[in-house]
């Protein structure tokens, strides 16, 4: 009976070996990022409580409908971080391009009548039972995914600039062109952005980029002053006091909570804004609440534990094992890095308002899961750092 057992363990053994083995526990992981991702998303937690309460007992008799919703998600992503944690790294690279064409499917979705879910005028999630996703945010995260596989498959020609540019320019065009057709002009901005910055880290000459941003300037002009709600935006943006009742409502409300915030806030939970003078405290404007509950100090420390994450991330790229890690690493922190500061520009008037959620903070699923998502992947390269370090010694 023992020789039998014997037998079995050295056969179990080596099929592990010879075996793909989908999840690996792997060397030690970035810590610190970890517990800066946990810290924002308690904080995240006790904000979406304090400036969602009050409306949410008034519009469903429950004040902590967006708090247990918020909660609910929270479980979920944590749950999509540990999977992408001990996910084996190699997969990824596989995986790169079907998980860019069902996320790209999931957005075209939206666009089908009945099957998408429409708000504000736009028709950007996808309705799941009694709860909406955000298939943008999903597709993000696959879109870099598929340009760093891309980068790093082979040896690519940048100084030509049809077969190294244009050649790799598919994904972004066809994610802003179903993101435009939405219509998702912020998101639209962002993947650009994000894009951009990924090509050249990978290697383009800047002048192609700089001659496909000369190109898209006049388009995206146009997309902002032809559709008559950008337009009344943008010239928002630029004099909100001239409809201060109206259109301007939203960002002096906002003005507003910051200045009554301080040096010290007001206190948490003491908000004046959040008691329906500010559309969206719980979500896209929940900075301003914080400002006014937990002033410039708060605001200041905030400011400083997003860019520690933001290094933190940087920091693994810089020391990943390989050119795919590097690249993967940075687009996703550049995400989360873009999310933050687009944000914060818009809270502030620097930018005209759109719905951007603040990552880790605001009150959303989509935005929540894939923020906590990104960290896992992040932990998961900072392992593979790890484990090829301790190869090395």
């Amino acid at each position: 009976m023992k020789s039998v057992a014997i037998i079995l363990e050295s056969t179990w053994k080596s099929f592990s070996r010879s075996s793909f083995q989908p999840f690996r526990k792997g060397a030690a992981c970035d810590h610190l990022l970890l517990f800066i991702a946990i810290g924002l998303t308690a904080f995240g937690l006790v904000m979406v409580y304090s400036a969602s309460y009050i409306f949410s007992q008034e519009k469903y008799g429950n004040g902590l409908y967006y708090f247990t919703r918020h909660l609910m998600f929270l479980g979920i992503g944590f749950g999509v971080m540990i999977f992408c944690r001990f996910l084996h790294f190699s997969i990824w690279r596989k995986l790169a391009l079907p998980l860019f064409f069902l996320s790209l499917g999931l957005v075209a979705l939206t666009l089908v009548p009945g099957i998408g879910h429409k708000a504000g005028g736009a028709s950007r999630w996808l309705g799941i039972g009694s709860f909406t996703i955000q298939p943008v945010e999903f597709a993000k995260i696959a879109l870099v995914m598929l340009l760093a596989a891309k980068f790093t498959q082979k040896k690519i020609e940048w100084d030509h600039y049809t077969t190294g540019f244009l050649h790799h320019l598919w994904p972004t065009v066809l994610l802003v062109l179903f993101c435009m057709l939405q219509p998702d002009f912020g998101s639209s901005a962002l993947i650009v952005a994000a894009s951009a910055i990924l090509f050249y880290l990978a290697g383009i000459r800047p002048r192609y980029l700089f001659g496909a941003a000369a190109l898209l300037a006049p388009l995206a002009a146009a997309a902002m002053i032809l559709a008559p709600y950008r337009r009344a935006r943008l010239l928002t943006f630029l004099n909100p006091w001239a409809d201060p009742q109206g259109a301007g409502f939203q960002i002096i409300q906002s003005f507003l909570a910051f200045y009554r915030g301080g040096l010290f806030g007001v206190g948490l939970g003491n908000s004046r804004a959040k008691v329906f003078y500010l559309p969206e405290a719980h979500n896209d404007f929940i900075l301003s609440v914080v400002g006014e509950e937990l002033g410039f100090l708060g605001i200041g420390i905030l400011s400083i534990t997003f860019l520690l994450l933001i290094f933190r991330g940087m920091r693994i790229a810089a020391k990943a094992s390989d050119g795919f890690s590097s690249l993967l690493a940075s687009g996703l922190i550049l995400l989360l890095g873009l999310e933050v500061f687009w944000n914060a520009a818009i809270v502030l008037g620097l930018f005209p308002t759109k719905g951007m959620n603040l990552p880790f903070i605001s009150s959303g699923g989509s935005s929540i899961v894939c923020a906590l998502a990104i960290i896992g992947i992040l932990l998961n390269i900072s392992s593979q750092s790890s484990t090829k370090q301790e190869k090395i010694l």
